[in-house]
């Protein structure tokens, strides 16, 4: 599928992966490694903006998918029971859509609820600045918001495998830094404004 700028974005074949598929997160390449990733303000489902600094003082799982991609439609479930599971934790989950319509992916989660924010990259502009080539990716943050781990392709996020190489980046408490609250229900009614 081509998206804006001329790049075209595809489903993502694992470049490491498990016996039974999944992608696996590994250590960021060098370019990136002890750097933060640029700074976004995506407006989520609702209309209201939401910023990366918005998680700082927990560990992260910044997600890039897209409701046309079959691996990303497949892991979201898998996602949403991992995020329920470290709910009480300093860990936040945040979906970053791109390049699609609103309503498109209002409708995806009227069918499939999740409660971790949903964000909106409309432009692909968050997910150039971050070097997403390939969907579904994720990236796992520290409590500082340096990316640590990432994975192109579908996780399995209940897996032993991918829980153990989170688990050292989620802090014992979280820090003092301000975070983001508990987003309304994907499913409510979305805030006024124009249907994109």
């Amino acid at each position: 599928m081509m998206l804006g700028g001329g790049a075209a974005l595809s489903c993502a074949a694992p470049a490491r992966a498990t016996q039974a598929g999944h992608a696996m997160l590994t250590p960021l390449p060098g370019s990136w490694t002890g750097h933060g990733k640029p700074a976004f303000l995506l407006d989520d489902l609702h209309g209201q903006p939401r910023s990366l600094r918005d998680f700082a003082g927990r560990a992260a799982i910044v997600h890039f998918f897209a409701t046309w991609c079959e691996p990303c439609t497949r892991e979201m479930a898998s996602l949403q029971r991992f995020a329920a599971s470290a709910r009480n934790r300093p860990l936040a989950v945040v979906a970053i859509d791109v390049a699609e319509v609103d309503l498109r992916v209002r409708a995806f989660f009227e069918t499939m609820p999740v409660d971790f924010p949903v964000l909106l990259d409309r432009d692909r502009a968050v997910a150039r600045a971050w070097r997403v080539s390939a969907l579904p990716t994720s990236f796992v943050l520290g409590a500082d918001l340096v990316p640590r781990l990432y994975a192109e392709g579908d996780i399995d996020w209940a897996s032993a495998t991918t829980r153990a190489a989170i688990e050292p980046f989620i802090p014992a408490t979280p820090s003092a830094a301000p975070h983001a609250t508990a987003p309304p229900s994907p499913s409510a009614a979305p805030a006024a404004g124009p249907n994109r």
